[in-house]
């Protein structure tokens, strides 16, 4: 009988491990990837990419997984679907569909072509390449060359918005530090990652983007200082380079950022008296008139949500709806991601984005005790907080149709599948020693 079960044991096993993707699907990703996160050549050479990948899916189907967040995506497509049916705005709605059904492709082949640590390392490395060497260069040329908007960072295409930048620099955060953090990797590779982690964090501030600043502090505060207090040992180095982006970030920025504790204040005050508040300089004058024009947006949005709360005004539609709630703002985005999704696709497009990310989120939970064990190629921690912060930052801007967000989200489960397979779960009993002959 346990001769039986020896054997049954590997075919069991086998069943459990993923086949190894096909490499054109591999390919096909990588390139997609680089050219994407770098944002620098046509669309061309994504559009191969991703061509490529779902090719070689098609041609090797062995081990296509469909685990649980690629079928809240598929029940939110099509919610987003029956949304655009209904639109009032229709020649909005189709192409802003389109797009979304893009990104959760993207999704889908991330989360089906990383099927092993090494891959999953090298992939890590290939977005911090791709984003250090074009978007991080060129926003910092840029900032030096005074090509900012209204004295924030900003560079081209989908980093264009000072807040989507903030945004993305903070995802990319999680990934250098998911590197920077393990010891058993390469002393090079991790020396220059963990170079690149202060640079970040000034790209950060230079966007002033203080949805993003509260980000990065509700996803990356608390797992930090618990280290901090376990390991005293890298304070130093913690505060050294803490110190270098506080002398290297401009004034503006900490002004800026200052503003988010006069906020609510600055707003009840505008919205006794119906106008920003007089008095204070011009830095002053803008931000209270940004941060009562987004209080105003964001009460139009709650009240076309209340007013819409099935299927919402259609998917991408919220600017019209916007228009028409308040004349006086015209059209305008929400600056809310959960607003946003519960005003153009009602309350349950919005319950099932947040399934799509909290199934992610969960399976990193359950497979905690395992990943922590498993640090040799990448610490999902830190992927995990740059999510979380994300998602904090995503109160304070419209990021859901953000397309790198989906890659991401399909990193960190790819992650959560693939590392610790061949760690002995940590609650187990040992294994019996076996008695030898001698």
């Amino acid at each position: 009988m346990n001769v039986g079960s020896g054997r049954a044991l590997p075919g069991r096993l086998r069943r459990r491990t993923a086949a190894p993707a096909s490499a054109l699907a591999w390919y096909g990703l990588v390139i997609f990837t680089f050219f994407f996160v770098a944002a620098r050549l046509p669309p061309l050479f994504t559009e191969l990419g991703i061509y490529l990948a779902l090719l070689g899916l098609v041609v090797r189907p062995q081990g296509l997984g469909f685990p649980p967040p690629l079928r809240w995506a598929v029940v939110f497509l099509l919610w987003a679907l029956m949304s655009a049916f209904f639109a009032i705005s229709p020649e909005t709605a189709w192409p802003v569909l389109i797009e979304r059904l893009k990104a959760l492709v993207i999704f889908f082949v991330v989360v089906n072509v990383l099927r092993t640590p090494q891959q999953l390392r090298f992939y890590v490395l290939l977005i911090l390449v791709a984003f250090a060497i074009y978007p991080a260069r060129g926003t910092l040329i840029n900032y030096v060359t005074g090509n900012t908007l209204f004295g924030r960072a900003i560079w081209n295409q989908m980093y264009a918005n000072p807040n989507d930048l903030g945004a993305l620099t903070l995802l990319m955060l999680g990934l250098a530090l998911a590197i920077a953090t393990v010891k058993t990797q390469d002393v090079r590779v991790r020396r220059t990652v963990a170079a690149f982690v202060p640079v970040m964090l000034l790209i950060i501030l230079l966007t002033q983007s203080r949805g993003v600043f509260l980000g990065l502090l509700v996803g990356f505060g608390p797992p930090l200082l618990g280290r901090l207090r376990r390991r005293s040992s890298g304070t130093t180095s913690v505060l050294a380079v803490l110190a270098v982006v506080a002398v290297l970030a401009p004034a503006a920025s900490w002004h800026r950022l200052e503003g988010i504790t006069t906020l609510s204040s600055t707003i009840d005050e505008a919205d006794k008296e119906r106008r920003p508040p007089a008095g204070g300089d011009r830095f002053d004058q803008l931000a209270a008139v940004s941060a009562v024009q987004r209080f105003e947006i964001l009460k139009t949005g709650l009240h076309i949500a209340a007013d819409h709360p099935v299927l919402g005004v259609g998917i991408g539609g919220y600017r019209e709806a916007n228009a028409r709630y308040a004349p006086l703002l015209g059209e305008h985005d929400a600056h809310n991601t959960y607003v946003s999704l519960a005003a153009e696709m009602g309350f349950p497009g919005l319950l099932l984005w947040l399934g799509l990310v909290g199934s992610v989120l969960a399976q990193v939970r359950r497979r905690r005790a395992h990943l922590e064990a498993d640090d040799r190629t990448i610490q999902v921690l830190w992927i995990e907080r740059a999510v979380i912060g994300f998602l904090v930052a995503g109160f304070f801007a419209s990021y859901a149709a953000l397309t790198v967000f989906y890659l991401f989200l399909g990193t960190l489960w790819a992650a959560s599948s693939v590392l610790g397979r061949n760690v002995t779960d940590p609650g187990a009993p040992p294994a019996p020693r076996t008695l030898r002959a001698r």
